[in-house]
């Protein structure tokens, strides 16, 4: 006995164009028209300088009604010629219409500003949303003498050019409000203080009067904690 095969008209027409599209076939994709998009959470943070935000930055689409839009493609996009990166940088939201990414921010200082853009064509994407973060400056890193390391002076007076450091974090940003300790080592020489603060521009000295001793004498500046926390400074006495 022969089967007979019934195929309704909708199915049969579209049997017929698939098979007509050979390789130019394009799968539907999920509706975007309508979609609106906000952030839901994280924006505007503060961290450090080369490490990710305390929190994840979180977008939310929605569908025209209001209600979560899942499955829509999203893309976390830097500021032009940043250094800050987003991991991962496009994500397809969950069933809560969620998209979260990490953003890790730049070696500089400073406001950064990015946006989230649903991936759709222009004329039916909504309008991306801005996400805004700032970077502080890291823990010290490194003492670095900013005057003459060795010079020569007389006893008993004041040094030439005296002693001056800035302290940078390990990307070299100068860092503001660090102690600085100060120690004559050789000379018995006297200091204007044991110990100061980096300015706003990382930068800090003292006076050194020079010890009643012929040969070099020598002033050490040292900050706690720092993977390279000392610069020394010498001073020749001929006579």
């Amino acid at each position: 006995m022969k089967q007979i095969l019934f195929v309704s008209l909708p199915a049969a027409a579209l049997a017929l164009g698939l098979a007509g599209c050979g390789d130019d076939l394009t799968l539907p994709t999920r509706p975007t028209a309508g979609l609106s998009m906000t952030v839901f959470l994280g924006n505007g943070q503060t961290g450090t300088v080369g490490e990710p935000l305390p929190a994840q930055v979180v977008v939310v689409v929605k569908d025209a009604d209001g209600t979560p839009s899942a499955g829509q493609p999203v893309a976390f996009i830097q500021g032009p010629g940043g250094t800050d990166t987003f991991e991962p940088d496009t994500v397809v939201t969950n069933e809560q219409g969620q998209a979260a990414s990490e953003w890790k921010l730049g070696t500089t200082p400073g406001e950064y500003n990015a946006v989230a853009q649903v991936v759709a064509p222009e004329d039916s994407s909504p309008p991306a949303v801005t996400l805004t973060a700032a970077a502080k400056v890291g823990n010290p890193d490194t003492v670095r003498a900013i005057s003459a390391t060795t010079q020569l002076g007389h006893r008993n007076e004041a040094v030439g050019t005296p002693p001056r450091v800035v302290v940078v974090d390990r990307f070299g940003n100068p860092v503001p409000n660090v102690q600085v300790h100060w120690s004559a080592d050789d000379g018995n020489g006297e200091l204007s203080a044991d110990e100061t603060t980096t300015g706003a521009d990382g930068t800090t000295g003292i006076d050194w009067t020079l010890g009643n001793r012929v040969g070099v004498q020598r002033v050490t500046a040292e900050v706690d904690g720092a993977a390279h926390p000392t610069a020394q400074f010498a001073a020749g006495v001929p006579f």
